[in-house]
């Protein structure tokens, strides 16, 4: 998503370079994304869709080995002692649904799958409860959550609250701006503070952490227009009025200005140069602020509740045989039909399936806070 919209930010925004007429001509929103989305079909010719089967039961069931270790990260949680095992996925991309496939079922396998937590919550969850769109639009989320089913251990909605979500992108959005407007003022201070500290929070980098090369794994990017296609539409099932009117915007506004000149001026560049620059500075604030670092509190909260109903119990026997069993995580979600949490159980993994942005931003907050 942070590529994506980087790219169609700096693309200078009023003119393209046609080769046939050998001149610039007139670049609207439209033509912007299409070109995009063919760029990475044509970069992205052999098919995946050989990568899994879907069994009987509605889970995604392994066919080969997952070479996408890159995308895990595995660390201990300090005060409970509870291996976690971070998946990062991109979105809807088939090999990240088998790589989340394959490493829970080498866990049941090995009898230390525990929990697993996946980045959505119950209000979204709720959308794609529709049998014809959850087979369409089989998701690494959905694989995970059918295997937690079939395997009967919990699974848990971590994500926080798409209606919080929204509210807190509204209100960061707004704060960039003014801030962007205010340079008197001590805005752009504030705005770069901002991005800075949430960069260093969300996004941390160096050993330990995902790399460059977890997100541009061959594997993974030759799956990735089948996320370019199943991402928009998911939100389209999500929100059909909403999609509609979007789409219409782009039909009725992203039309080439026939009117528009020719040739580019200094002046068109300067300007599209500057608009650009305003636009990947204000989503940069909102992408690692409010959709990075503070869901990542959220998800790593909910993931170290998780780990407390396997933490060893180091009290005596009469607590190990007297202490009651059963759920000890705090405010859980679960998906319908999961069963809860279990205290009395030992050595257990407890699994998150989230996309690979929040990875290294999460195991930082699990491990240094």
């Amino acid at each position: 998503k942070l590529g994506t919209c980087c790219i169609i930010a700096i693309v200078p925004r009023r003119h393209t370079f046609d080769i046939a007429s050998n001149r610039l001509q007139p670049y609207n929103t439209m033509h912007r994304l299409l070109c995009l989305a063919l760029t990475a079909a044509l970069a992205s010719l052999h098919g995946v869709c050989d990568a899994f089967v879907t069994n009987h039961h509605g889970a995604v069931t392994k066919s080969t080995n997952s070479k996408l270790q890159s995308q895990i990260l595995d660390f201990i949680e300090p005060s409970t002692g509870v291996e976690v095992k971070l998946i990062g996925a991109m979105h809807y991309n088939p090999a990240s649904i088998q790589l989340a496939t394959d490493t829970i079922n080498q866990l049941e396998k090995e009898g230390k799958l525990g929990s697993i937590i996946i980045e959505s919550c119950d209000i979204r969850w709720k959308t794609l409860e529709n049998e014809f769109v959850q087979d369409q639009l089989m998701s690494e989320m959905r694989a995970a959550h059918d295997l937690g089913l079939l395997y009967e251990r919990p699974v848990v909605l971590g994500d926080q609250r798409i209606n919080i979500t929204v509210s807190q992108l509204k209100n960061g959005a707004k704060e960039a701006v003014l801030d962007l407007v205010q340079p008197w003022n001590g805005g752009w201070n504030r705005l770069y503070d901002s991005v800075s500290s949430a960069r260093k929070e969300a996004v941390p980098l160096g050993e330990g952490f995902l790399g460059i090369n977890s997100f541009l794994d061959p594997k993974l990017m030759t799956a990735a227009p089948v996320s370019l296609l199943k991402y928009p539409l998911s939100y389209f099932v999500r929100s059909p009025v909403f999609s509609i009117i979007v789409l219409c915007f782009f039909i009725l506004f992203g039309g080439d200005d026939a009117n528009a000149l020719s040739d580019l001026t200094p002046t068109d560049l300067a300007e599209s140069i500057f608009f650009s620059a305003l636009e990947t500075v204000i989503f940069a604030r909102i992408f690692l602020k409010e959709l990075l670092a503070e869901r990542n509190e959220i998800l790593a909260e909910n993931i170290f509740e998780q780990c407390r109903n396997y933490a060893a119990n180091e009290g005596n026997v009469w607590d190990k045989l007297f202490q009651p069993a059963g759920d000890k995580s705090n405010g859980a979600i679960y998906a319908p039909d999961s069963v809860v949490g279990n205290s009395a159980e030992e050595g257990k993994v407890v699994v998150a399936v989230l996309g690979l942005a929040h990875c290294n931003g999460i195991k930082k907050i699990m491990t240094e806070k």
